[in-house]
């Protein structure tokens, strides 16, 4: 008797064992996507709206999309469009100022005397871009997830003022290309193209007598101890309008239903989130800048107009380019700038 219920409980215990000893499903991996910044970590666009980005993709998609954000950047300011587009790196920012001649299209957000705010740039530059130009194909080879632009650009100087055309004759400034320079050839500035970050060490040595800089801009690159003047303008010198890009492979190894969430916390929230962190940052720079007793110059209506006549061929330029793209710019530039006035008003 005693064999028999022995071997009765063994057999048991033997037919249960696989159901008590099997482990349970992992959960799948994460999806880590690599993002490279080439302005500081403390930079707001950083701290203030790419991280918090990432972060909204990680809860949104329950941890299974993780937006991981490099301690160096991978390459110098303008390779990262291309460290995008081969793999190297599966997110970056870029400034479409950095690359001469190939986003002519986007330059409609940056003409002189455009817009007054940050955000106000940013959405209205994004509505523009999704219903207009993303058929241009102008980012090919990445997938552009959203753009921002910064606030109203405008001359910050050590010692010489700027209050009329002339002034800007043989003004040593440090530019960064696109807009920038177009705007230095037309003012007859002595232009230095450099890097933003390179601008502390720029000023604080006298290589040049300024920057071409948004509010913001002053303060993240730590210039403001070098500044004694800054003139500002309405609707700005000049804005630049930045884009967030993906590597194509990267979002195509996202789930269907991960790529649909990337997709909706990007275009418009990236502009809001984007210009929310720059204008904000201008806020604060001026405020700063006042302080410290910088002497605000506001342009005269004289010198605006001298300005507008010097520049009047950038948006005829840019009619040309809309034109060669089958884009009708005359109704771009108009509902771009409605949209820029609702915006200002908040609505």
């Amino acid at each position: 008797m005693k064999n028999r219920w022995t071997t009765t409980l063994a057999g048991l215990f033997m037919a249960a064992a696989p159901f008590a000893v099997a482990p349970a499903a992992a959960p799948p991996k994460p999806v880590e996507l690599t993002f490279s910044v080439w302005i500081p970590a403390s930079h707001v666009l950083v701290s203030n709206f790419m991280m918090p980005w990432g972060r909204e993709v990680e809860k949104a998609t329950e941890g299974r999309v993780k937006v991981n954000f490099l301690t160096k950047p991978v390459t110098n300011t303008a390779g990262h469009y291309d460290a995008v587009r081969t793999g190297v790196v599966d997110l970056a920012c870029i400034s479409h100022s950095y690359y001469p001649g190939r986003f002519d299209l986007m330059k409609f957000a940056i003409l002189p005397f455009s817009g007054n705010s940050a955000q106000s740039t940013s959405v209205a530059a994004w509505r523009m871009y999704d219903k207009y130009l993303r058929g241009a194909n102008e980012h090919r080879g990445v997938r552009l997830l959203g753009v921002y632009g910064h606030g109203p650009g405008g001359v910050y100087t050590s010692n010489r003022r700027v209050e009329k055309i002339e002034d800007f004759e043989g003004l040593k400034v440090r530019i960064g290309g696109g807009i920038q320079a177009d705007i230095a050839s037309a003012l007859k500035l002595n232009a230095v193209v450099k890097p933003a970050p390179e601008s502390y060490e720029l000023m604080s040595t006298g290589v040049v007598d300024g920057v071409f800089f948004p509010p913001e801009s002053i303060t993240s690159f730590r210039i403001e101890g070098a500044i004694k003047n800054a003139t500002v303008f309405p609707g700005g010198l000049y804005s630049d309008v930045h884009g967030i890009i993906m590597n194509e492979q990267a979002f195509a190894r996202l789930s269907e239903a991960d790529r649909a969430i990337v997709l909706r916390l990007s275009g418009e929230n990236i502009a809001r989130m984007g210009g929310k962190a720059w204008g904000d940052a201008d806020t604060a720079a001026l405020a700063a800048l006042r302080a410290r007793n910088v002497n605000f110059i506001q342009a005269s209506p004289k010198l605006v107009a001298d300005i507008r006549a010097r520049t009047a061929a950038f948006e005829k330029n840019w009619l040309d380019a809309a034109k060669a793209a089958n884009i009708d710019g005359p109704k771009v530039l108009a509902e771009f700038r409605a949209e820029l006035r609702r915006l200002e008003g908040g609505n």
